[in-house]
């Protein structure tokens, strides 16, 4: 059997870029994809004054009991010593699955260290279920992994080879299992997938016919198998090749800070507002696209949004392409804002500046129309119409590249004198102030305007290589100290890692080396994601920064 470690190595021509909720994702049709998912950190507990890792995603269940959720091996199968007769059941929860509803499950496994070395004779029988459930609820003590609804689909594990001490070894094919759990009504992208491993009953036996392999934590009992020490590499791994119409996510990036009563806020000058023709702040916590036609005011805006690094080859297929916004005003179905969405017409869109007007750019001929009468919330979001045939138009120019940016316009009507005000107000990039005009004086990275695109990759020969979970990247999640990147080759690498609102927080470049070192320290917890380009091939991958 393959080791799914190494089968990326097989699939040089997939395409991946998979973030989970927030950052980017990108995959394509008929090419097979990995993505890779670790035990995740939940707490910590105190170790001597030393504030070790702990997750409550991994716990094992002896009969009718549960056992503690922070042991340092988790064991499966039975224990059929007549001193115990221990059926055993072990779940493991492996959450933020990049994975869209509608994917193609190809294969999918799950890899265990071993804790203990075991001989042939020690066969564990385990049947694997996946939780039926949307939305996988962590372990706790109070509730056993069998009362949870199981699966229909599940598969025998007949576990009979040697194990040796912290060796790595496979489940049996899983994807039946992952393919009920998201094709289910409610499954969604960034969702966590559960899974039980059953022991059978075997009867009174004269050798333990179970298997141990490393719990997250794995930081104990070193005469039992351990060394005492936590080793991330080392916990359980999720492994799926799947087959997903491509999308991909880009957020306006921040370009500056600003100094606000000595707390540097960022900001950016990839979104602007004119009013009239006037620019408006490159500051603001909001943006305004429509008429407003109180005859006060009668301004006419233009609002532009400009989303970065966009990592679509030339000539791909767009299937279909939306903004996404988050409202800054509650609007009722009275207020229509008619509004005209052009493209610029540049292979490369330059920030916004206060000097230049927006609607001084060039723009391609093409354009979408979106009224908006529907019903508005506060901090609700919402979407354009398909701008498939601006986006089409861009990467299908001569001047197009991956990594190049979009400049959407996003110009009003003149509605004439109205009574309600034609324009709709949705959160910038700052969205930092104004707490009595529908602000909360916080900027909220989650809020700022997105671009989506779903696309079929071009076969072009200036396309990359994209693999996402093709390095191994350790101690994921980090806890202190600096993060090891593992990369292909000593080839210069180019290495980027982001926050989840899209903000580049650290570059770093090797040459002759086949690892890196990352600095992590000042960076505060969350998520992050990590790009290593090397040659034609982008490498990318999920990091979790998790320390008190």
């Amino acid at each position: 059997m393959i080791n799914p470690i190494h089968m990326s190595l097989f699939f040089r021509h997939s395409l991946l870029l998979a973030f989970a909720v927030v950052g980017m994702s990108l995959s394509t049709v008929a090419q097979q994809v990995l993505f890779k998912r670790y035990i995740q950190v939940t707490d910590t507990i105190d170790d001597g004054g030393v504030q070790l890792p702990v997750s409550s995603d991994d716990a094992e269940q002896e009969n009718d009991e549960m056992d503690s959720l922070e042991d340092d091996d988790l064991d499966a199968g039975w224990e059929g010593d007549p001193a115990d007769q221990n059926q055993l059941t072990t779940g493991l929860r492996f959450r933020d699955l990049s994975i869209p509803k509608g994917a193609t499950i190809d294969s999918a496994f799950i890899v265990f260290s071993s804790h203990e070395a075991k001989t042939p004779a020690d066969v564990a029988d385990i049947t694997i279920f996946g939780e039926a459930s949307d939305f996988a609820a962590t372990y706790d003590l109070t509730t056993l992994i069998t009362d949870r609804p199981k699966t229909t689909a599940s598969v025998q594990w007949l576990v009979a080879e040697d194990w040796g001490l912290w060796t790595t070894h496979q489940t049996v094919d899983i994807k039946a299992i992952v393919q009920e759990i998201i094709d289910r009504a409610g499954w969604q992208t960034g969702n966590p997938i559960a899974f039980v491993l059953e022991g059978k009953d075997q009867g009174v036996t004269a050798v333990e016919n179970a298997r141990e392999f490393e719990s997250f934590e794995n930081i104990a009992d070193p005469a039992d198998g351990g060394d005492g020490q936590n080793h991330p590499e080392r916990v359980p791994q999720l492994f799926v090749y799947y087959t997903a119409p491509g999308q991909v996510d880009i957020f306006i990036a921040v370009t500056d800070t600003i100094d606000d009563g000595g707390v540097q806020l960022p900001v950016s000058s990839d979104d602007a507002e004119q009013e009239n023709d006037e620019m408006d702040s490159l500051e603001d916590d909001d943006l305004d696209a429509g008429w407003e036609g109180d005859p006060a005011d009668q301004n006419l805006l233009t609002t532009g949004l400009i989303f970065r690094n966009i990592p679509i080859g030339k000539g791909a297929q767009i299937d279909s392409a939306f903004i996404y916004v988050v409202s800054h005003e509650a609007k009722n179905a009275d207020d229509v804002a008619e509004i005209t969405i052009h493209v610029e017409d540049s292979d490369s869109a330059a920030t916004f500046t206060l000097a230049s007007l927006i609607t001084d750019r060039p723009t391609l001929a093409t354009t979408v129309s979106w009224n908006v009468s529907e019903p508005w919330g506060l901090w609700t979001e919402h979407r354009s119409p398909d701008l498939k045939v601006l986006v089409q138009a861009m990467v299908d120019r001569p001047g197009w590249k991956s990594g190049n940016a979009i400049s959407f316009i996003m110009e009003g009507t003149n509605q004439g004198v109205t009574a309600v005000e034609n324009a709709r107000e949705f959160e910038s990039y700052e969205n930092i102030s104004d707490p009595s005009d529908g602000g909360d004086g916080q900027n909220h990275p989650e809020r700022v305007p997105r671009l989506r695109v779903y696309f079929n990759a071009a076969t072009g020969i200036d396309r990359a290589e994209v693999l996402f979970g093709g390095l191994n990247v350790y101690p994921n999640p980090a806890v202190g100290g600096p993060v090891t990147v593992e990369l292909h080759n000593q080839q210069p690498a180019e290495i980027k890692l982001y926050n989840a609102a899209g903000q580049l927080v650290l570059e770093q470049q090797t040459a002759g080396m086949d690892r890196a070192e990352l600095t992590v320290s000042h960076l505060p917890n969350g998520s992050y994601f990590l790009h290593v380009i090397q040659g034609n091939q982008l490498f990318t991958d999920k990091l979790q920064l998790s320390r008190q």
